[in-house]
Parts: C-alpha cells; sequence; structure tokens
C-alpha cells in the first residue's frame, strides 16, 4: 500500500521568490543571474533586491523584466513577506 499524495500548499503557478540581500556587487548580480536561471524551466520568478543595483547585476535584472518576471526593488517588508507566503518556493541570497 503507498502513501497518498498531500496536496500542495501553493498553487503551481505561484512563483519562485528570489531575495537578494547580499550587499557585495558581485554577489547581487549572482543572486539576479540564479533567478534568470530559475526561468529556463519556464518558472514564473519574482526577485526583490535593494537598489541601486550595481552595473554587474543590471543585465540580468533587464532580461528578467523583458521576460516578464518581476524585479522589485526596495520593497517593504511586509511585501517581501507577503511574496514569500505566495510562493511556491523561496531562494534567499546573501
Amino acid at each position: 500500500m503507498s502513501a497518498q499524495p498531500t496536496p500542495r500548499t501553493q498553487p503551481t503557478n505561484a512563483p519562485i521568490v528570489v531575495i537578494v540581500r547580499a550587499t557585495d556587487p558581485a554577489r547581487i548580480a549572482e543572486g539576479l543571474r540564479a533567478g534568470l536561471g530559475l526561468t529556463l524551466r519556464g518558472d514564473r520568478v519574482v526577485v526583490h533586491v535593494a537598489s541601486p543595483l550595481p552595473a554587474q547585476a543590471a543585465r540580468a535584472a533587464a532580461t528578467l523584466r523583458s521576460f516578464g518576471h518581476d524585479v522589485i526593488e526596495d520593497a517593504s517588508a511586509e511585501v517581501v513577506e507577503a511574496a514569500i507566503r505566495g510562493a511556491r518556493a523561496v531562494e534567499v541570497w546573501t
């Protein structure tokens, strides 16, 4: 007898949320590129990051936006918390 699958707590169309809390410009850029990589499987991605974006991260942010994904700069803690609650998965870059 096999165990019954449990229902997902989030709808399958819920986004993957990437939170970039890093302060090093190279690490910020890496977090945005990781968000871009998550889109390759067709996932919807929302990235929360502090601004101003370093030059190294601008291209990845522009690419994400051009593909219809959100890159949200300087969101309040409440907005980020709501995004986490509604996410299918969360990835944090520090």
